[in-house]
């Protein structure tokens, strides 16, 4: 083993009065490190500091000094307190950190813990937004009150910037997901800008050109694969790396109006706007109906083609009575049921009305017609039920069984209108299976009694409205006017079948009701 060499070690009061004097911050000025805090989940304290030799306190070490007494290297003015990290660079490069280098940290980070007592401590976060806030209201001469504040004052100086590269050109300036976005429009035609593939064998740019050209079809592509030129502004754009050019043409907005008609009717839905872009070989118009409930698309060339899309995303957590066109659209059904279709209609100052998009050319147009009429009166009638009922149901999404159409459909119309059957339209006697209850032998034997009223409330089967509980509801059989006669024998408790004989008096009524 080796010696062992003695070490002239700082005493605990030296150790400690160093780290207070400069407040447990590394004395390194580029450091600056807290090196003492709370310990998680316990009540006692974690720390990196470490009470360094400036001269070493063992022969051989770094920047050891024989000239000092062994008192001399331990006293406190031979340490300077810093971060296990910074401790170890300057023992490891003892010429970039001499001793009077050291000395001078040590008597900085005095004075910064001296002068900075009452002060805030700012994270490096903060230290930054201050910074580029000090920095954005000097440039814009205003003051910054929020992050948002600062935000935009920031976005307009990057716009500003931007703009004044090229006067030609409208740039509007965003950040999104932590990346920066630039919107570049022309303010007039006619503006040339040369592009070129960075590499001649790469298709890609002049297979997006092409599709821009002929069919107004957005694309993207690396920056680093292109070269531009003609214009400052995309020049600079460029040649920043690890950037995205997306191209596309500018969309025209047109005003239109939605209507459902047929051949002997028509009815307005709602005014609603679309755009109109495309190329030499396709023209596109694109929009949103009925507050985005309805969104049509028509591709214009050789063959026209439009296409209508249910977007009951629109409608997703709202009231069902409170669903927005509703009126109207319930409207539309007997007119679409007829033969009818959805037409957007433009009118053009010099061609006058323009059919931009219909159902007749959608394909399967008659299916689509057919899905909007059945969402349309499977909501209707579930805000029959929920306004009978009194709930507060809203739209989500739902995924219906025939047996629950059929439920909603029995409810709704019986709200509306009780069925009611005379005799002469029932073929035979009906035939009932029913439990006798306790007591009914005795105080409501009907049995053998002309011109009974025979009341049966069957719990509804309808549970749920999208993917929502209902209250319990009764289906009431009521049978006025009839006799009653049965073959088995009467026993409380226990089920029988009951004939109801018919006469020219008796009626069948069926209606719905709640218990209250």
């Amino acid at each position: 083993m080796g010696e062992l060499k003695p070490r002239d070690d700082f005493s605990k009061p030296t150790k400690a009065l160093l780290a207070e004097r400069v407040g447990h911050l590394c004395s390194n000025p580029e450091c600056r490190v807290l090196t003492r805090g709370a310990k998680t989940g316990s009540g006692g304290t974690a720390g990196i500091g470490v009470a360094a030799h400036i001269t070493a306190a063992a022969i051989s070490g770094p920047r050891y000094d024989a000239a000092l007494t062994k008192q001399q290297r331990k006293d406190y003015d031979n340490g300077i307190w810093l971060c296990q990290s910074c401790s170890r660079i300057i023992d490891v490069d003892v010429a970039k950190y001499s001793v009077s280098l050291l000395k001078s940290w040590r008597v900085q980070a005095e004075e910064f813990s001296n002068t900075n007592i009452g002060k805030k401590l700012y994270d490096e976060n903060t230290v930054k937004r201050e910074s580029v806030k000090s920095t954005i209201e000097y440039i814009s001469g205003r003051s910054v009150s929020s992050s948002s504040d600062l935000a935009i004052e920031a976005i307009k100086i990057k716009q500003s910037e931007l703009s004044s590269l090229d006067s030609r050109f409208n740039v509007t300036t965003n950040i999104i997901d932590g990346r920066v976005s630039n919107l570049i429009e022309p303010k007039s035609h006619g503006i040339e800008l040369k592009i070129a593939a960075a590499d001649k064998n790469d298709g890609t740019l002049y297979s997006g050109l092409l599709g821009l050209e002929e069919e107004g079809r957005e694309f993207s592509i690396d920056t680093s694969k292109i070269n531009i030129s003609g214009s400052p502004l995309f020049e600079q754009m460029i040649a920043r790396p690890g950037g995205v050019l997306q191209a596309g043409v500018v969309k025209q907005k047109i005003q239109c109006e939605l209507y459902a008609t047929n051949n002997d009717e028509t009815l307005f839905l709602a005014s609603c706007r679309a755009h109109i872009y495309g190329g030499t070989k396709k023209t596109i118009i694109e929009g949103l109906a009925l507050n985005n409930f309805l969104s049509f698309s028509t591709e214009m060339s050789d063959i026209n083609k439009s296409t209508f899309t249910i977007r009951t995303s629109s409608w997703l957590d709202k009231k069902l009575n409170k669903l927005p066109f509703f009126p109207k659209l319930i409207k539309a059904i007997d007119i679409l049921s007829n033969s009818g279709e959805l037409k957007v209609i433009h009118d053009n100052p010099e061609h006058g009305e323009i059919i931009i998009a219909h159902t007749n050319v959608l394909d399967k147009g008659e299916v689509f017609i057919g899905q909007f009429i059945s969402l349309l009166k499977y909501v209707d009638k579930a805000r029959i039920v929920n306004d009978y009922l009194n709930s507060d149901l809203s739209y989500q999404y739902f995924n219906s069984s025939e047996e629950e159409v059929k439920a909603l459909g029995e409810f709704s119309d019986l709200i509306g209108s009780p069925v009611i059957i005379s005799a002469d339209q029932i073929e035979s006697n009906p035939k009932l299976k029913v439990l006798l209850n306790e007591g009914f032998c005795e105080n409501e034997n009907p049995i053998g009694t002309p011109n009974t009223c025979i009341r049966i409330d069957m719990p509804g089967s309808l549970k749920q409205l999208f993917n929502q509980d209902i209250p319990e509801y009764f289906i009431r059989h009521q049978y006025n006017n009839v006799g009653v006669v049965t073959n088995g024998e009467l026993i409380e408790n226990t089920e029988v079948e009951l004939e109801l004989q018919m006469s020219g008096s008796s009626q069948y009524i069926k209606s719905v009701m709640q218990y209250k």
